[in-house]
């Protein structure tokens, strides 16, 4: 069936949309480029030039055929499915950056900002004063790396290993996966954080004993600024380190993300 005066037949149109469906659910939530900064139009804009640039390659290699007979409720149905494939994938590339901000918040509690807070422009949250800037600083290394590219290379190769219509969401493994994936986000933000949390450690534990030994000290005008000192110096020593860290947890991430695509391939 062609429209009137087009070359384009409705299961074009369909698996067009189908298409659209997932690679705007996936923008939305994609670190960096799913940042709530970024207006509107322009994720929807970029999400059509992705969605056409995908279709036309897929039209090449030949489009699938619709399953059944066309009906608004099966059309539902698979747009329903494609929502959660975006939703999974999608979701699942924020827990590298999650793990950054919550190492972000253990330092600052431990350092004493954890009472000041300002508003994260990616997720317009309350985010710790140190939470925002290593995900700043960490933003930027994920861009050196080309962890960008990597989102890009997802949303392509989903409809790869997931083409339409046989997308397949195995209960089971799915909720393992996720759970340990959410459970690593602790995992890593603890690694992040271990090197200046126990410094910082150590340091209140030496301030206690200068307070026992010397009870003339006001501790607490002291210690504050000599706690922000010590945690900002070793953040600065040991930034090497925590770059290869975070490039052993982008890595990770990647690996993860790839199993849950070959998850839901059916």
């Amino acid at each position: 069936m062609n429209l009137t005066g087009l070359m384009i037949s409705l299961d074009q149109i369909q698996y067009y949309i189908l298409m659209f469906v997932r690679v705007v659910t996936m923008l939305a939530l994609l670190p960096i480029f799913g940042a709530n900064y970024i207006p509107a139009q322009i994720k929807a804009a970029f999400a059509l030039l992705l969605t056409s640039v995908l279709f036309s390659v897929q039209l090449a290699t030949g489009l699938p055929e619709f399953p059944g007979t066309f009906s608004l409720g099966l059309f539902a149905l698979l747009t329903i499915k494609e929502v959660l494939v975006g939703l999974a994938l999608g979701f699942a590339s924020t827990f590298l950056f999650a793990a950054v901000q919550f190492a972000g918040r253990l330092v600052d509690t431990e350092m004493g900002f954890g009472f000041v807070e300002v508003v994260d422009p990616n997720t317009e949250e309350t985010i710790t004063v140190l939470g925002q800037f290593q995900i700043i600083l960490f933003t930027m290394m994920f861009l050196l790396i080309n962890g960008h590219y990597f989102l890009l290379v997802t949303v392509q190769r989903s409809f790869e290993i997931i083409p339409l219509f046989t997308v397949a969401f195995p209960a089971g493994p799915m909720t393992d996966h996720i759970t340990v994936m959410t459970a690593n986000v602790f995992i890593l933000g603890l690694k992040l954080g271990a090197p200046v949390f126990v410094t910082l450690l150590l340091t209140q534990l030496a301030l206690g004993i200068v307070a026992r030994t010397v009870p003339q000290m006001n501790i607490f005008f002291v210690g504050l600024p000599l706690k922000i000192m010590v945690g900002i110096g070793t953040m600065i020593i040991v930034l090497p380190m925590l770059a290869s860290l975070f490039r052993r947890m982008t890595d990770g991430i990647i690996q993860d993300i790839w199993k849950l695509l070959h998850m839901m391939s059916g």
